[in-house]
């Protein structure tokens, strides 16, 4: 089995194919003794603990169109990141998962920053009286 790694740190092919067939799996993703592994469009990716620096889950929302009307899905992803960048934004298969897939990681990763980054508010010209966005 081919891993790529999406950091620079190399891990031996031995200790990942171990690792992945005895990790923990959560849709997509397994949690090795070592590495973060998941699976994305036919490829096993990769990342030592040691390198994810920030953790933090993003939900999405999806409008839909339906044949009654309009309708919009939250959508969870968990996105891993290092000092620098988002390194992988992987979609869970729910609200339940991703709140285990949390728990477990801030046990593995005790050091990990698992805030969210803060949303930047839209600004509100005030005209008028009226406040207009």
């Amino acid at each position: 089995m081919k891993f790529n790694p999406l950091t620079e740190s190399a891990v031996d092919i031995a200790v990942l194919e171990n690792e992945y067939k005895s990790a923990r799996q959560i849709g997509a993703i397994r949690l090795g003794e070592t590495c973060f592994m998941f699976k994305s469009r036919m490829k096993n990716y990769y990342i030592p603990y040691s390198d994810i620096k920030k953790c933090f889950r993003r939900v999405m929302g999806v409008n839909l169109k339906m044949c009654c009307g309009k309708g919009e899905m939250q959508v969870e992803n968990l996105v891993i990141g290092d000092d620098e960048k988002e390194l992988a934004v992987i979609q869970l298969p729910g609200t339940r998962a991703a709140q285990e897939l949390m728990k477990d990681l801030k046990e593995r990763m005790p050091d990990c920053d698992f805030s969210a980054p803060k949303r930047e508010e839209p600004a509100i010209a005030v005209q008028g009286g009226a406040a207009l966005v």
